[in-house]
């Protein structure tokens, strides 16, 4: 995921330098196995330029920080005017005290002490959905994990159901959706230039508002009234409107980030059966039907959890955005008002300061027993600052238990161990056209864990 800009020896010093990464930040989204500069080659802030758009990267962990937390001086993607359509009045669009007041209404529900309890639960729901994935031909990867996440969440955290059609139309619909997003948010410069398939973005959009609709009304609240869901409705009873775009919003963020991990992970477990019969292993020690509901929880799955973190290092969105409200400057560089700032998460999680063999698919390096220990806060897998995904906790939870319960009963194969896998352009990435064989577990022992896999086939050819 490391690129050097301006030849083989990096970034040049001087920041006037046209070379130093032109078109880089359309590059980076549409690849993000290949970092935009070295973090020790390049300056703390460098000026890139992606067409006629002059774009600034942030280098430096610290103004990453700073940039990321500043909302007050930098607007986040979502509270951009041009995904209104998109946002409605739900919190994703709103700034400021307005969105600080929503998350905070939510915030009870969604909290970790509350969640612990809900590995069982995602658990029996992943075998339900599970059901419906076909056994005796390849499956569209993305579209199958995007209708497995999407049932756990309306299921596990949002304590509603939703029909097998509609849920499978949503499934097909978070792709388009998300494209839509970035392109929209891609050409708010140029309000004049029509965003590619727009008019399919729309009807994605429609099933969007079904399913959040359906979702809402199916609604079964907890015994104590304080699940997310009725605290929306108990806030919006004279708007409720809101209360759907923020359910909306939730349910399509929930979708959306949960899909790509599990996407990326169900692509490395077919490159790495190894990792995939000790995860089986671990998941027939945790998640069987005998077990203490309080066993069932990701810190009883240490292998599991490690795969996923080294999934998001490598294939976990490869970085934030920021547009400064007014002409600021960053660091010593001068950026002005509107201008984009790209935070790159991809770069942190593949430099080599901090990562032995950065490039290496090695979930083994997150074990309790290695040394140095990592800290998965460094991962940034949530962003930061006010905008850190509200769901967090609930996802904390429900990935790895997905996953476990995933590979439980369904061995995992690559269908053409020679076929391309590329990288979608959306709001995060997904394996494009990845097809995969979801065979029921065949009977026996679980295999002794062996070392982590170097390369094998299929690799990811990056655009």
């Amino acid at each position: 995921m490391i690129e050097d800009g301006g030849g083989a020896r990096g970034c040049p010093a001087s920041r006037e330098e046209p070379r130093v990464a032109h078109s880089r930040t359309l590059r980076f989204w549409l690849d993000p196995a290949n970092i935009a500069v070295r973090l020790g080659q390049a300056g703390p802030v460098v000026r890139t330029k992606a067409g006629p758009a002059v774009a600034f990267q942030v280098n430096d962990p610290s103004l990453i920080r700073k940039v990321g937390c500043g909302e007050d001086i930098f607007q986040a993607w979502s509270a951009d005017p041009c995904l209104r359509d998109f946002t409605g009045d739900g919190f994703a669009g709103a700034e400021g005290q307005a969105h600080r007041d929503r998350r905070a209404l939510m915030k009870p529900a969604l909290a970790a002490p509350r969640l612990t309890a809900l590995g069982p639960s995602v658990r029996d729901s992943t075998e339900g959905l599970l059901a419906g994935l076909p056994a005796d031909r390849p499956v569209d990867v993305p579209v199958e994990m995007s209708r497995l996440v999407a049932g756990l969440v309306i299921e596990t955290v949002l304590n509603s159901g939703i029909s097998p059609d509609t849920l499978a139309a949503l499934a097909r619909a978070r792709s388009v959706l998300s494209a839509g997003v970035f392109w929209k948010y891609a050409l708010s410069p140029w309000p004049w230039v029509p965003a590619p398939r727009g008019r399919a973005f729309r009807r994605a959009l429609g099933t969007l508002n079904e399913a959040t609709q359906e979702v809402y009304e199916r609604h079964q609240p907890d015994a104590d009234g304080n699940d997310v869901v009725s605290l929306l409705k108990r806030s919006s009873d004279n708007r409720p409107d809101a209360a759907l775009h923020d359910l909306r919003a939730l349910l399509f963020a929930g979708i959306e980030a949960t899909a790509s991990t599990l996407a990326w992970a169900c692509y490395e477990l077919g490159r790495h059966p190894d990792h995939q019969a000790a995860i089986r292993a671990e998941a027939d020690a945790v998640l069987g039907a005998d077990a203490p509901a309080d066993a069932v929880r990701p810190e009883q799955m240490p292998r599991t959890a490690g795969f996923i973190r080294e999934v998001t290092r490598l294939h976990g969105i490869p970085f934030l955005v920021r547009r400064p409200r007014h002409a600021t400057y960053v660091g010593e560089q001068p950026v002005p008002a509107g201008a984009l700032v790209t935070l790159p998460m991809g770069a942190l999680r593949r430099d080599p300061a901090r990562y032995a063999r950065p490039e290496e698919f090695d979930p083994l390096r997150w074990s309790p027993e290695a040394h140095p220990q990592l800290s998965p806060a460094a991962l940034l897998p949530y962003g930061l600052g006010p905008r850190y995904c509200p769901g967090a906790a609930a996802s904390e939870i429900l990935t790895p238990v997905a996953l476990a319960s995933l590979v439980r009963s369904r061995t995992l194969r690559t269908t053409t161990p020679d076929r391309t896998v590329r990288v979608s352009l959306e709001l995060t990435p997904m394996p494009k056209g990845l097809t995969m064989l979801a065979a029921p577990r065949e009977p026996h022992p679980p295999l002794v864990p062996g070392p982590a896999s170097g390369e094998e086939a299929d690799p990811v050819r990056r655009p």
